[in-house]
C-alpha cells in the first residue's frame, strides 16, 4: 500500500489568523472523488447547497491552478507527497452557507471561512483523521484529552465522535444505562462495545450479521441477535452467558428489555413471533403470536410492548401476560420499520410511506371495534411528514421533548414534541439506519454506512 501525504489548507476566519493546515495521508489506490467527498464532510464542510442539492468537492493546488480530477484513483494523479491543497466545491457559484448568527456567506467563498476553527472544529478534524485512518497515535491521544469534557455547543448539532471500526454496514446500536458506553453491531458480524471517545473496550465476532443489540436496564447484560440466535453477554466483561438459536425459526429483527420486578428480555422476528425471555435462566417464558406477517420492530415502555409488522399493523401487549392491552393500530398499508416509546407513553411508528405516526399515549385506546383481525383501535394518529422516503429509525430523547427520525432520504430530523414541528433538519452523507439518544439527552448516536457518529445536540 503506497501512501502519500497531502496538506489541506483551511483559510482563517476573516483574515485574522494565519491559515490553518491539516496533514492527511492517502492510499494511492483510493478513488479520488469518494475520498475527497468523505474528507470534506468529516472536516465540517457543507454537504448540500441552499437548495438541498449535493455538493461535490475537489482538490485545488494552493501553488497554482492544478485541480485533481474527481474521477480515477490517486495513483493516476501527478503531485509530490507533501503537496498543499484547498478543498473547494466543484461548482462554487451554486453554494451558500449559513454562518454564525444566520448570516449567509457568498457562494464563491471557501466554505471553511464560515466556521470558526474552534475547539469544536479541532475535535471534528481529529475525529475525522481517526475515521479516515489518517491520524497517528499522538493525534488520537490529543483528541481523547480534548474530549474529556463535552464541548460547549455553539451550533444546534456538532460531531462529537466518529467510530470507524466496522468493516461493513452498521445495523444497530444501543447505549449503556449510565451513558458511558455504546454497543454497535453490523453486517461484518462484529459487535463492539466502546466508550464515548471511540475506544474499544471489547468485541465479539459472530458468524452472521448482527441485526439487533439491547442493553438491559440494570446495565448488567447485553443482548445480541444474529440470524435466529439470541445471545446474552455480561455487559461489563463481555463474557457469553447463554445463547439460544432454537426458538426463532426465521431472522430476528429487533430486541428489547421490559422492566418489571426483574428484567425480561424480548426478541421479535420475521417468523411473526415475539418471545419473552428470563434474564436469570435465559430461557423463553412466553411467545406472542398476535401477528400474521413478519415483525420488523419492537418498542418497550416498562412492561408494555409495541410490535409492528411489514403488514402495516402494530400491536400493543403486556410482557408479563402476553395479552394485548388494546386493539391493534393500522394507519398504513405499507410495511412498518421502526417504533419508539417515550417515557410519557407517546408511541411513534414509521414505515415505508415516509410518515411518522404519533399517538399521545400508545397504552390507551379510546375507540375500538372487533373485525376479522381481532380488536381494532380506531384512535387516529398525528402524522409527522418530513421524510420523502421510508422512515428507518426513531428515537425519543430521555425527557420525551424531542423525537429524532431518519429515512432513506438521508435526512436526520429532530422534532419538537411540543409544537410537532422540526427543530432541525440535516442531510447526511448516508442513510442513518439506527438512532439512539444517550441517557443524558445531550448526545445522539447514529449508524451511517460503516460508521457510527455521536452528535452533540443543542436544540
Amino acid at each position: 500500500m503506497a501512501l502519500r501525504q497531502l496538506v489541506i489548507v483551511r483559510p482563517s476566519l476573516r483574515g485574522k489568523q494565519a491559515p490553518t493546515s491539516v496533514q492527511v495521508r492517502v492510499d494511492d489506490q483510493a478513488a479520488i472523488g469518494p475520498w475527497v467527498t468523505t474528507l470534506a464532510a468529516r472536516l465540517g464542510y457543507p454537504v448540500v447547497d441552499t437548495f438541498g442539492s449535493p455538493l461535490t468537492y475537489r482538490l485545488r493546488s494552493i501553488s497554482g491552478d492544478q485541480r485533481l480530477p474527481t474521477t480515477g484513483r490517486f495513483v493516476d494523479a501527478h503531485f509530490p507527497s507533501g503537496s498543499r491543497f484547498i478543498l473547494e466545491p466543484e461548482h462554487p457559484n451554486t453554494m451558500a452557507m449559513r454562518g454564525r448568527g444566520r448570516e449567509r456567506k457568498r457562494a464563491n467563498q471557501i466554505p471553511i471561512t464560515a466556521t470558526r476553527f474552534s475547539r469544536r472544529s479541532l475535535i471534528s478534524v481529529l475525529a475525522a483523521f481517526s475515521f479516515l485512518g489518517l491520524g497517528s497515535g499522538v493525534t488520537t491521544a490529543f483528541a481523547q484529552r480534548l474530549l474529556i469534557q463535552p464541548p460547549k455547543a455553539t451550533t444546534p448539532i456538532a460531531v462529537r465522535t466518529f467510530f470507524s471500526q466496522h468493516q461493513q454496514q452498521v445495523r444497530t446500536l444501543t447505549w449503556s444505562p449510565d451513558g458511558r458506553m455504546v454497543a454497535s453491531g453490523g453486517n461484518d458480524g462484529m459487535a463492539f462495545v466502546w466508550d464515548v471517545d471511540g475506544t474499544v473496550l471489547y468485541k465479539h465476532q459472530f458468524p452472521a450479521h448482527v441485526r439487533a443489540l439491547a442493553w438491559s436496564p440494570d446495565g448488567a447484560q447485553l443482548l445480541a441477535a444474529t440470524a435466529t440466535t439470541v445471545s446474552f453477554f455480561n455487559a461489563q466483561t463481555g463474557a457469553l452467558l447463554a445463547e439460544n438459536g432454537a426458538q426463532h425459526t426465521a431472522s430476528i429483527t429487533s430486541l428489547g428489555w421490559a422492566q418489571g420486578t426483574i428484567p425480561l428480555a424480548l426478541s421479535a422476528g420475521t417468523d411473526k413471533t415475539a418471545i419473552v425471555w428470563s434474564a436469570q435462566s435465559h430461557q423463553p417464558l412466553m411467545i406472542f403470536r398476535g401477528h400474521t406477517s413478519a415483525i420488523e420492530t419492537l418498542a418497550v415502555l416498562a412492561t408494555t410492548v409495541a410490535t409492528a409488522s411489514d403488514g402495516g399493523v402494530a400491536r400493543v401487549w403486556s410482557a408479563l401476560s402476553g395479552q394485548e392491552i388494546h386493539g391493534y393500530y393500522s394507519q398504513s398499508q405499507h410495511p412498518l420499520r421502526t417504533a419508539a416509546f417515550s417515557l410519557q407513553g407517546r408511541l411513534a411508528i414509521g414505515g415505508d410511506d415516509g410518515v411518522v405516526f404519533l399517538w399521545g399515549d400508545g397504552r390507551i385506546c379510546q375507540r375500538q371495534v372487533p373485525d376479522v383481525f381481532g380488536i381494532h383501535c380506531l384512535d387516529g394518529a398525528i402524522h409527522l411528514q418530513g421524510h420523502t422516503q421510508p422512515v428507518r429509525a426513531l428515537a425519543f430523547s430521555p425527557d420525551g421533548t424531542r423525537l429524532a427520525t431518519s429515512g432513506d432520504d438521508k435526512q436526520l430530523i429532530i422534532w419538537s414534541m411540543q409544537t410537532l414541528k422540526p427543530l432541525l433538519i440535516q442531510r447526511q452523507h448516508d442513510v442513518p439506519v439506527a438512532l439512539s439518544w444517550s441517557p443524558s439527552g445531550l448526545l445522539l448516536a447514529g449508524a451511517l454506512g460503516q460508521h457510527v457518529t455521536l452528535w452533540h445536540i443543542q436544540v
